[in-house]
């Protein structure tokens, strides 16, 4: 018996070897993670602890197009040539932002203008599933990624989440196929920015240790930490944005300052005719109040993949201004220089606190 049991051991890793030998690593890691999330071996290592010694260190890659890229984790190499490589269709939507600039607000905001209103089916179907993220792969039904955006279905419009730089987007959107598709791309001041993103880390057992905050306020503005330089990011799409009429520029302090006139102006750009009720409805069910409760959006599910939320809420406070509670004299100072450096030559203006 032993014997059957050892041979029928030995030719199923010799036929998983040879199947995962024939796949694209991102689709390896795809049947690994789905693997280890329905086995309970993730359990197993949030309950432990032991993802917590397993923190990934943000790693400079060099894409297939030649592009130096910070990414959060040496992972993020197998991702970047299939989501060059993604088949870009007319009516894609892609929601473009640094980290914690405001991606989830515009997410939903963005999948309700373009699903009617349709606060309903928001307030019962995660987010994360409705709108998928092309850094990652897909795990389980309610965290998709690359997997369910190259097979999505044809009659559904795909809004897309990336916090990729614009040199990383797929390429298709620079080709004549991709000249229809959207990009809506949000930006938010600095200050708060690195703030957020700070807890983000504490919270976020699958990023690097953020270590002290006068740590990370140096890593922070040396681009030292996954998705690199926000500088950098912001103003190329700001810049780019001048001249491509495909995406929306726009940034926290305006979501926050006016929230019904960006969901109008959103909605606009992307050719969706609203009835007054609709974006009533759209801008009500995406107050930071409501969205901070709504499971959907909340990344709540998050904590069974060991996001700590004792640590911090994902949606934390969602203020502007917040920077002066946490950033020291000294630190304000010497980012105030960095900002005059950074900015000098631009003519983007952030708003670091609403009167």
């Amino acid at each position: 018996m032993l014997f059957y049991i050892i041979l029928f051991t030995a030719v199923a890793i010799l036929i998983s070897v040879l199947y995962l030998r024939s796949m694209r690593p991102v689709d390896v890691v795809y049947y690994v993670m789905n693997f280890m999330s329905r086995s309970g071996l993730m359990t197993f290592l949030v309950k432990t602890g032991l993802n917590k010694k397993m923190r990934p260190k943000s790693t400079e890659l060099v894409a297939p197009n030649g592009v130096r890229f910070m990414a959060p984790s040496a992972m993020y190499g197998i991702i970047l040539e299939p989501a060059l490589k993604l088949k870009v269709r007319k009516d894609d939507v892609f929601i473009a932002t640094y980290p914690k600039a405001g991606t989830t607000w515009v997410q939903e905001i963005t999948w309700l203008i373009c699903n009617n209103a349709d606060t309903e089916t928001a307030k019962t179907s995660p987010l994360t599933a409705r709108s998928p993220f092309i850094e990652t792969i897909d795990i389980g039904t309610e965290n998709k990624g690359l997997q369910s955006i190259e097979s999505w279905p044809i009659n559904s419009r795909r809004i897309i989440k990336t916090h990729l730089p614009y040199e990383l987007l797929p390429q298709e959107i620079f080709s004549e196929s991709g000249q229809e598709c959207k990009i809506i791309y949000v930006a938010r001041n600095p200050k708060d920015l690195c703030v957020s993103f700070y807890f983000f880390h504490q919270m976020n057992l699958g990023m690097e240790d953020p270590g002290s905050w006068s740590e990370f306020v140096t890593n922070f503005c040396t681009g030292n930490v996954g998705w690199g330089s926000c500088f950098t990011h912001a103003l190329t799409y700001w810049e780019k944005a001048k001249e491509d009429k495909r995406i929306y520029f726009t940034t926290y302090e305006n979501l926050q300052k006016d929230l019904k006139q960006e969901v109008i102006s959103i909605a606009e750009f992307l050719g969706k005719d609203l009835t007054q009720d609709q974006v009533d409805s759209i801008t009500a069910h995406c107050s930071f109040s409501s969205m901070s409760k709504n499971k959907t959006v909340n990344y709540s599910h998050a904590k069974k993949y060991g996001w700590d939320f004792q640590k911090s809420k994902f949606m934390r406070k969602g203020q502007v201004g917040d920077w002066k509670n946490h950033f020291t004299l000294n630190q304000n100072e010497a980012f105030d220089k960095l900002y005059e450096d950074k900015m000098e030559n631009a003519d983007l203006d952030f708003i670091f606190e609403l009167e």
